[in-house]
């Protein structure tokens, strides 16, 4: 029984460990709009320097943790549906030519 429950448990926190991410990358804003229902919506898209993949944001988020577009960040997360990261930490990085 106790085999069984420590193999439950190893096979959880493996399901978990994957599902979180770490990702550096440039802040971008996407702005959308419906033009029948007027809805604007926005979120940010952060591209990982090392996979090339694109995730996304919601601004909330980002604005309480004062990041804007154009800053690059490295953000630790756990990543939802559609590429959603959702933030457990944050560190703003130095852009090129900054000292």
């Amino acid at each position: 029984m106790l085999r069984i429950l420590i193999l439950i448990a190893g096979l959880t926190l493996t399901f978990f460990a994957q599902a979180e991410e770490v990702v550096t990358g440039t802040l971008e804003e996407i702005i959308s709009e419906d033009f029948e229902t007027g809805k604007v919506e926005r979120r940010f898209s952060l591209k990982d320097e090392q996979s090339g993949h694109y995730y996304f944001i919601e601004v909330d988020e980002l604005k309480r943790k004062g990041m804007k577009t154009g800053d690059r960040v490295k953000i630790r997360g756990e990543r939802g549906e559609k590429r959603m990261l959702h933030i457990r930490e944050t560190q703003k990085l130095k852009t090129e030519g900054e000292e």
